[in-house]
């Protein structure tokens, strides 16, 4: 028998010694994973950036809302007094005028309180069987503010008829234009047989109340007008 000592036993090939880093005192053992995690948990805040960045594009977007509900809100209509309804060029057939308090909300908020007129214009002598033109103006005649929130009052026209009295309707709008007192509608109608006709006027109105921002739709208002002579056919 051989008296020397076997040699000690190789390590296996590819490992390698792992160092021991706390054989120096400053770490325990596992603390290298609890830093390596908690430096990962300090990337968890671009998060908050992201819904930081959310929360200016919302209130970017309303802000853009709110500014074109504003600039789309339609112009608020100017009083006019008793110019047309007693002009003899816009109601030489006759004319109305009416007070009305705008409420809107289920009539809990109290708006405005408004005076529309319909001055009628045109020709009382047509011919029977050919068509004749007659003109209708809508305006605001006085108005009274009753909330501060609100600066004024407009309308859109929405029909304009020529009827016979206690008969059928003869006449509707073809055509509107936009004039600074008011909305003036061009009604064709046509008499079928030569007579002396009573006729009235109906008219019908969407009321828009605008505010500091933006604006609302209040009600609609329809109004009849009866004129003031006869259309007579020949």
């Amino acid at each position: 028998m051989s008296s020397e000592e076997p040699p000690p036993p190789e390590e296996p090939a590819g490992t390698e010694a792992v160092p021991s880093a706390f054989a120096e005192g400053d770490l325990e053992p596992g603390e290298e994973w609890i830093e390596e995690y908690e430096s990962e948990k300090k990337e968890v805040p671009k998060r908050r950036k992201v819904r930081h960045a959310l929360g200016i594009s919302v209130a970017v977007a309303v802000l853009l809302i709110l500014v074109l509900w504003t600039l789309l809100s339609p112009q608020v209509l100017p009083e006019s007094g008793d110019s047309y309804i007693e002009s003899q060029t816009y109601a030489n057939l006759g004319s109305y005028s009416g007070e009305m308090d705008i409420r809107i909300l289920f009539d809990t908020l109290y708006v405005a309180d408004a005076v529309w007129g319909v001055s009628v214009s045109g020709e009382s002598n047509v011919y029977s069987g050919q068509p004749s033109t007659f003109l209708i103006l809508v305006t605001k005649v006085d108005e009274t503010m009753k909330n501060p929130w609100f600066v004024g009052t407009s309308i859109d026209l929405k029909k304009a008829d020529l009827f016979i009295e206690g008969g059928d309707r003869v006449g509707t709008m073809v055509s509107e234009s936009s004039e600074p007192f008011g909305p003036l509608a061009e009604v064709e109608a046509t008499f079928d047989s030569p007579g002396a006709y009573e006729c009235y006027v109906y008219v019908e109105m969407t009321i828009y109340c605008k505010m500091l921002i933006g604006f609302l739709p209040a009600k609609v208002l329809r109004m009849s007008v009866d004129l003031d002579v006869d259309i007579l056919a020949s």
